[in-house]
């Protein structure tokens, strides 16, 4: 990590390795939460130990589980089996008895315990004598059990190429669905004979899944260590790369780690295991020392901060005097910001500008992490990400919020979420801008948005965001370069032209792509490469930004004004 990771994947590296050693990995994801921030940062390189503290968990508890059970029930194992019934049936009933985000059913131990249970009673199943001989022998059950782990082997197969991991119904039962399955494909592979045996024990399949957990543990850090230095490399041959150095790092740990531990060969010594445990005490050392300071200039972005921040300065402008402008001429806007997190960044740096020039009022507007105003399917940038309701109700909520503040000028910023690629409701296949029927969508979508912030005749501010710094493409992956395809990003501003063309009375467009001309790859004034932080955002306001959005907003009430008086309109 020293040399490959970037400041945000260096920031969370501490506490993030110090999980993974104490086998918690799960619970920090969860508790730490997955902050909007994290959507444009890169993945930890200890993100797959989630999994692996999970299974440890389990068998640190589940012994202790069973001793007990076992000696509640004086070994019966029809009491057994029901208390184990009624853990996966409660493990697996909580994400429909509480309310509970898509992470903490992926990475709660409670909630994904119901596929670990299952399989326990598998092994209680299978423990009974009787039920071994009918499967062993020509028999009925013998016959489904053939029949039916075909049919479910096939079905996972399906699944595993048309299933999105964010997938609703997954995490409403579907895990504890598919384990049960595996149930079934696991009982038809241990018989002595059948088409499953043969096919999963065939020399490549064995050879993967001795090595399995070894594959496993090296090839995520090995994947983004070289999709970090070579991401312009294609992906085919990242992925071969990866494929072959995992699997040679694997079969070192195999013969060098592993199998002399199982063995219990005259590696397993005092002195191997002095060395292991100094090891171990070395890592977590080190992981204390990594530096949390070498982030950009600007540090990463605080988001929650920005928030407080927004409402401390509204809270401030509500108690300063107000004065009322004389009829006849503009007065001052009252400007409200809607859209992303850019949309947030850039509205805290308005309403900076607002309480030091007094030539705006600001307004909160409404401005919602991860929230683009195209409501699609589904969103992709090399792992899909789903709508929350509160992504798809934006025109409720803007209507709500422009009939309380009542602002003359709306803006609209977004851009970062309309340029990924994406899936239309209803519609199979992922596309992107620049498909004639993505466009269509978005531009129905920011079409029914100038409507909604204009309904009580305010003039809406379609902001041309910039494109994307070239930082955001280097080392980057195929997904990421995509999204930030300068392109794309040309082409949503066409849309957003062609929308203001359509509402002539309502909307108007301000081109900060161009204001910010060469500054566009500026790190500091972006330190990600795509927000604005918002004193950054304040100082463009001071330089050109307010005094362009206060003559836009003048010549808009002007010709509404000359409409009025039935004059020609013009300046």
């Amino acid at each position: 990590a020293w040399f490959v990771a970037n400041p945000e994947q260096t920031e969370g590296l501490r506490n993030e390795v110090l999980a993974a050693l104490a086998q918690v990995a799960n619970w920090q994801l969860i508790l730490s939460g997955s902050s909007y921030g994290d959507l444009f940062a890169a993945p930890s390189p200890v993100l797959h130990f989630w999994s692996l503290a999970i299974e440890e968990q389990f068998y640190l508890l589940f012994p202790a589980l069973l001793a007990g059970l076992w000696m509640l029930s004086r070994g019966s194992r029809r009491i057994l089996a029901a208390a184990l019934v009624a853990l996966t049936v409660a493990s697996a009933a909580e994400p429909f008895l509480f309310e509970m985000s898509r992470d903490r059913i992926y990475f709660g131990t409670d909630t994904r315990a119901a596929e670990l249970l299952v399989g326990a009673l598998l092994a209680l199943a299978l423990s009974h004598r009787g039920l071994r001989r009918r499967l062993v022998s020509p028999s009925p059950l013998r016959t489904v059990a053939v029949l039916g782990g075909m049919a479910g082997l096939a079905l996972q197969l399906y699944w595993w190429v048309t299933l999105e991991q964010s997938t609703e119904w997954l995490y409403r039962g579907g895990f504890t669905l598919y384990a049960l399955i595996t149930c079934v494909v696991i009982t038809a592979a241990s018989l002595p004979s059948g088409p499953l045996p043969a096919v999963l024990s065939s020399g490549v399949l064995g050879y993967l899944g001795q090595r399995s957990y070894g594959i496993y543990l090296v090839h995520w850090p090995i994947f983004l260590v070289f999709r970090q230095t070579w991401g312009s490399l294609s992906p085919w041959v990242l992925a071969g790369l990866g494929i072959v150095v995992s699997l040679v790092v694997a079969e070192l740990s195999y013969r060098v780690i592993e199998q002399p531990i199982r063995q219990q060969r005259t590696v397993v010594s005092r002195q191997f295991a002095r060395s292991a445990v100094a090891a171990v005490a070395v890592v977590a050392v080190a992981a204390l020392l990594i530096p949390t300071d070498s982030a950009d200039p600007e540090g990463r972005l605080d988001f929650d901060a920005a928030k407080d921040q927004q409402a401390e300065l509204l809270e401030r402008q509500r108690e300063a005097p107000t004065t009322t402008a004389p009829p006849a001429e503009p007065p001052t806007p009252t400007l409200a910001t809607f859209g992303d997190s850019t949309a947030l960044l850039m509205g805290l740096g308005m309403l900076q500008y607002a309480a030091e020039s007094g030539t705006i009022i600001g307004a909160p507007g409404d401005a919602t992490l991860g929230c683009g105003v195209s409501r699609f399917e589904q969103r992709r940038v090399d792992q899909e990400f789903g709508y929350t309701e509160e992504c798809t109700a934006w025109p409720t909520r803007w209507g709500a919020a422009v009939d309380e503040q009542r602002p003359n000028v709306a803006q609209l910023i977004t851009g970062s979420w309309e340029v990924t690629d994406a899936r239309l409701p209803g519609a199979s296949d992922y596309s992107a801008i620049g498909d004639p029927a993505v466009d269509d969508f978005i531009r129905s979508e920011l079409l029914t948005a100038v409507d909604v912030l204009g309904r009580n005749g305010a003039m809406v501010l379609l902001v041309l965001w910039p494109q994307f710094a070239d930082a955001v493409s280097e080392g980057a992956s195929p997904g990421e370069r995509a999204k930030a395809d300068p392109v794309r990003m040309a082409r949503l501003h066409q849309i957003m032209r062609e929308v203001a063309e359509q509402r002539p009375g309502t909307a108007r467009v301000l081109d900060l792509q161009s204001m910010l001309a060469d500054r566009i790859q500026d790190p500091v004034l972006r330190p990600d490469g795509i927000h604005i932080p918002a004193d950054a955002a304040n100082q463009l306001y001071r330089d050109e930004l307010g005094a362009a959005t206060i003559e836009i907003w003048e010549d808009f009430w002007q010709e509404k004004y000359d409409a009025l008086l039935g004059e020609p309109t013009g300046r």
